[in-house]
Parts: C-alpha cells; structure tokens; sequence
C-alpha cells in the first residue's frame, strides 16, 4: 500500500511540473526600467538644449554688445567729430578760397567715407544699421561734390545730418534689442536651470518611490502568499506587474499546487494507516479489558498489573490515532459540526464528572464554576473535546496536589472558558509555538509524551466554530489558557 502511494505521489509531482514560460522582453523589468531611462533622458535633454540655447542666444547678444555695438558707438563718436572738423575746414575755404582749406576739407570727407566703410563691413549682420550707413555715405558723398552753391551745401549739410541721426538711431535701436535680447536670455536661462534643477529633484523623489511601490507591492503580497502556504493555508498570487514577477507568481503557485498534492497524500496515508490500526487496536483492547474483566477466570496480581499496562498504553496509542484522524478531517474540511446553543453549566458539570476520577489520581482539585445563566453556541461533542484536551493538559503538567480551575463568563458576545493551572508555565517565546502540529514544550523525562496535536486540533476546533484561544502566563505561576466561543443565539431555550 505505502509502494503505491509513493508511487503515485511520483507520478503526481512529474504531472505538477509547470512548464516552461515563455518571458515577453517587452514587459520585462530591464525593458521599463530602459524605457523609462530614455523618457527621462529626452526630457532632461530636451530641457538642457532650451537652456543652452538661451545661454548662446546671451552670450550673441553680449557679443554683439561688446565687439559691435560699442565699437560702432566710439567710430560712429569720431565719425561725428571729423565730419565737425570737416564742416569746420569747408567754412575756412569759404573765407580763404586759396588757403587748401577745401582739400583738407575733401580728405576728411573723404576719411569718414572709408570709416562708413569699415564701419559697414562690421555691421553686414544688421541690415537696418548698414543700410543707415550706406544712406550716410551717399549724403556725404554728395556733400563733399557741392561746392560754389551756398544752398546746395546747406542742404546736403541738413541731409548729413539727418543720415548721422539715422546712423544714430539705428545703433540706439541696436543695442536696446540687443540689450533686451540678452536680459531675456539671461532670465530664460536662469528659469530653465531652476527648471532642471527641481526636475532633478522631483525624479530623484518620484523613480525611487515610484520603483519601491511597484516592487514592494507584489513582494510584500508574496511574502504573505510564502507565509500562508507554510502555515498550511490556501492563497491566491495576484499575476501583475512585470514579466519577472508574474513569473515568480506563477512559480508559487505551482510550488503550491505541488504541495497541497503532496499534503493531500501523505494526510491519505496517515488516514489510511490509521484505519488500518484502529481495527486490531480495538481487538486488543476489548481483549484486555475482558481479560482484565476477570470474567474469563481470575488473575494474579503480577498479570493484572500486566494487563493494565497494556489497557494503558492500547488507550494512548487509540488516542493518537484519534488525534491524527481527527487532524486529518479539519484540514480537510471534512468534520462534521452541529452548533446549537447549550447552557454552560450542564457543560461544566458534565467535564466535572469525567475528568474527576483523572485529578483524584494525582490529588489534584478539580474547580468548574459557571454561571447558571450563561449559553454558549457550539457543537456539544467538539466542545467537550475542546475542553478534556486543555484540562487534560493541566492534569498532565500540574503537580500532586495541584489546582485546576475552569471559569466560565460572559465577555464581548461570547462565551470566555479559562482553564488555569499551577504548573511550571511555558516560555514566553514559545506560547504560540505549542499549537503547531506535533510541536511539544520540552519538559523533564519524567512526564508523558504526547502527539504534538491536541493543542494543534483544539485551535482548529475553536476556530472552526468562529471562536479563538490563546494561552498566557500567570503572574503567580501557573498556565492560563483562555477560549472564546460565541453566546446562545436564544438564551431563553437554554
């Protein structure tokens, strides 16, 4: 039978293996993290281009303020005071017409000509200022052609002047756009900078919380989807997110399946082999009981004491079995329970009478006190099991002598049993390790050894009945386990 189990339970794993998934690139972290990499990177470089391109837009207008426009001012400054000393010379060749004062006077015409036209060659980029200076020559040129016509050179002396103020002008114009150019550039420069600067801090912000929260999500739902499945619980992996965790979902879960089979098959063993020692179990103990019975001829002494050996230790070895047929059927929802309301006191009374004959052995009082009023809601069978397991507990671990109290009162709805002791306690650290399965507090040698499971089924039978236990300490020595049960639905049967 065990061959074929295992044989099964092979077959079985070889049939759980989950295939291979195929991994989609796109959705893969590497690929996420990449694109949104490059997002960011257009989006920094795209402000950083703006910026330099306002810093080159600053530094051409500085430029054009430095190296045109004050220069251009200082020669189109001298510009304007040759053509004074022009001006100054034509009105001496006027009074000394043979004084060479009119060549001097067409030489420095003629200077401030070629200083247009450096002046011009300098300025090619700004069409406005050249044309103002083309416009200058032309009038100085004809300035410098009237001679003998008083009113011909008044009026190309007003024409010179009017091109000197449009020169002017036009360089005034210059440096102001030129000036406000850079001013904006400068400002849009400035506020591009901040803007990188708080893009920079935002993203350094956002990616990190952003990259924790997508990641921690998932591993934090994993991490409760691990510790359920050790405890021995059903879960569900939510498959979202990036490629790599929905494949780590999937391995869970089929890390899962593999074990639930795997539980499912060893629970059928241990059923099955517990079926089949309960019938020879059963033989032997009604054999032993009629033996010891006398009622098949008389015994001696030494074959009695035998005899109640074996009866004692056939009882332990049933009630293992028990136990773990019983472990069986809650973990697989297979035990059945018919809750009805109960009065509390039959129920102390009636764990009263079985469990006296057990206390008397050890001199150990035995006090179950409930009120007459109270009633509580639960299977009578499982109750009183629920009950036998935690003052047997007490009886075991107690000394000669001892006191075991069962109360019994009314807290938040419900029913609250407490089942105190004045035994030597359990450590404080390993208080919720005594409900595992086939967990046991290491005492002395002296003390019986148990299955490991009676505290392990009594959770699962208070649970099972929308109730909860939990064991402390007493303060003043002594093992307290408390359970809470819920009250009569109608107090008035009860």
């Amino acid at each position: 039978m065990a061959a074929d189990l295992m044989e099964g339970h092979s077959t079985d794993r070889e049939s759980a293996v989950p295939t291979r998934v195929e991994h989609h690139r796109a959705d893969s972290i590497p690929r996420r993290v990449l694109v949104v990499a490059l997002a960011i990177l257009l989006l920094v470089g795209g402000v950083v281009y703006v910026a330099v391109r306002s810093i080159h837009t600053l530094g051409n207008s500085s430029d054009t303020l430095v190296q045109v426009g004050l220069p251009l001012q200082k020669q189109l400054l001298q510009i304007k005071n040759t053509q004074h000393q022009a001006e100054f010379f034509r009105r001496l060749a006027q009074v000394l017409p043979q004084a060479g004062y009119e060549k001097t006077f067409v030489q420095l015409v003629t200077s401030e000509e070629r200083d247009l036209q450096t002046l011009q060659r300098a300025t090619r980029d700004h069409p406005a200022l050249t044309v103002a200076i083309q416009q200058l020559q032309s009038s100085l040129a004809a300035y410098a052609q009237t001679t003998g016509d008083s009113v011909a050179e008044a009026a190309s002396k007003a024409a010179v002047e009017e091109k000197f103020e449009a020169v002017h002008l036009a360089m005034t114009t210059l440096l102001i756009r030129q000036g406000a150019a850079a001013a904006a550039a400068r400002t849009r420069a400035v506020q591009l900078l901040y803007a990188l600067v708080f893009i920079t801090a935002l993203l350094s912000i956002l990616i990190p919380w952003r990259v924790a929260s997508a990641l921690t999500r998932p591993l934090k739902a994993f991490r409760r989807a691990v510790e359920d499945i050790g405890a021995g619980k059903l879960t569900n992996v939510a498959s979202e997110g990036p490629q790599e965790l929905r494949d780590l979902a999937r391995s869970i879960e089929s890390m899962q399946t593999r074990l639930q089979e795997e539980e499912r098959l060893r629970h059928e063993f241990l059923s099955q082999v517990s079926h089949e020692l309960i019938t020879p179990l059963a033989s032997a103990r009604s054999g032993s009981e009629l033996l010891l019975s006398e009622r098949i001829g008389p015994l001696l002494p030494r074959q009695r004491e035998v005899l109640e050996i074996i009866v004692r230790q056939v009882k332990e070895l049933y009630a293992a079995i028990q136990e773990m047929l019983d472990m069986h059927a809650l973990q697989a929802r297979s035990l059945d329970f018919s809750p009805q309301d109960i009065a509390v006191a039959d129920v102390l009374l009636d764990l009263q009478k079985r469990m006296q004959p057990l206390t008397d052995k050890k001199n150990q009082i035995l006090d179950c006190v409930g009120s007459e009023e109270l009633g509580v809601y639960a299977d009578p069978q499982r109750l009183r099991q629920i009950l036998t397991n935690l003052v047997s507990n007490a009886h075991k671990y107690s000394p000669a002598g001892g006191r075991i109290q069962v109360r019994a009162t009314a807290q938040q709805g419900g029913i609250l049993f407490s089942v105190s002791d004045n035994g030597p306690g359990i450590p404080d650290a390993l208080l919720e390790r005594v409900f595992e399965r086939f967990y046991q507090v290491p005492v002395s040698n002296r003390l019986p050894r148990g299955t490991g499971l009676g505290l392990a089924i009594t959770r699962e039978l208070v649970g099972a009945q929308g109730g909860w236990i939990r064991m402390h300490n007493r303060p003043g020595g002594g093992l307290c386990a408390e359970i809470w049960l819920p009250a009569a639905r109608n107090t008035g049967t009860v």
